[in-house]
């Protein structure tokens, strides 16, 4: 683990759904809200978007007498290993040794290698502004001795902050079920990292957290070249084509060898 690598922990156990952390997220990085409609299951917008970075997503378990909320914050993981950053050919994903994964704004090119390479469908495209879009961790509050906004406006400290391995290990210890200190190859560790006693077992259910918190979350080959290099490889020419085609060749022979290395 690198020195001063941190971790953002949440524990929906503790989530009032008070939408404190969806708020702070806006107001620090001065991004304007959606306007949405009504939503049946009160998620707010319903989805990320290029200008919604985290969104706090509601859900009904249970009913009669065992009728509960669960509220689930979701937005990047931040994970180590980064497949955006590997499949980006501008180089304009940088992870950060805090582990915070950030788009460069003034590098991207809009190719979205970086969504069809995200398992957990973050980074969003802007057809306005032909960029990609997603939560940096508050880097610049990181780097300036400040905790990620959405943890500093939580009121139920349902969203916690600090050392990557203190963190983990007072929960695991405190008998949480964790995940995120220990993925899958293909994203490693990720410092977004959820912890849970009262949805215990049920951290990568489909069913309950969302596809993107399955046991093995990865992207397939045939998925990216198909959704991404085919059509954007139409659109480009000259020297473009063929660098963008160079790295899409390194990235999925190294990929081809992890998913075939995950399967045995």
């Amino acid at each position: 683990m690198a020195a001063g690598e941190k971790a953002i922990l949440f524990t929906p156990d503790s989530c009032i759904g008070c939408r404190a952390c969806q708020v702070a997220c806006h107001v620090w990085n001065n991004t304007r809200p959606e306007v949405t409609d009504f939503s049946p299951t009160l998620t707010n917008p319903p989805d990320l978007l290029p200008n919604a970075w985290m969104i706090l997503k509601y859900k009904e378990v249970g009913e009669g007498d065992s009728f509960d909320w669960l509220f689930f914050k979701r937005q990047c993981m931040h994970c180590s290993n980064a497949p955006c950053a590997e499949a980006c050919p501008a180089g304009a994903i940088e992870v950060h040794p805090e582990g915070a994964v950030v788009i460069r704004q003034d590098k991207c090119i809009g190719c979205r290698y970086c969504v069809e390479a995200c398992p957990y469908d973050v980074p969003r495209y802007d057809p306005i502004t032909n960029k990609v879009y997603k939560c940096t961790m508050c880097i610049d509050r990181l780097q300036n001795g400040l905790e990620p906004a959405c943890v500093s406006a939580c009121p139920t400290d349902a969203l916690v902050f600090g050392d990557y391995e203190e963190l983990v290990s007072k929960y695991r210890a405190a008998g949480y079920e964790v995940y995120g200190d220990s993925v899958n190859d293909y994203v490693g560790r990720t410092h977004y990292v959820y912890a849970t006693k009262r949805w215990s077992g049920k951290l990568t259910d489909p069913s309950y957290f969302g596809d993107h918190l399955s046991k093995d979350p990865r992207k397939t080959i045939v998925s990216f070249t198909k959704s991404v290099v085919k059509p954007i490889g139409w659109t480009l020419t000259g020297l473009t084509v063929i660098g963008l085609l160079g790295h899409l060749a390194l990235w999925r022979s190294k990929r081809m060898e992890e998913v075939k290395k995950g399967g045995e």
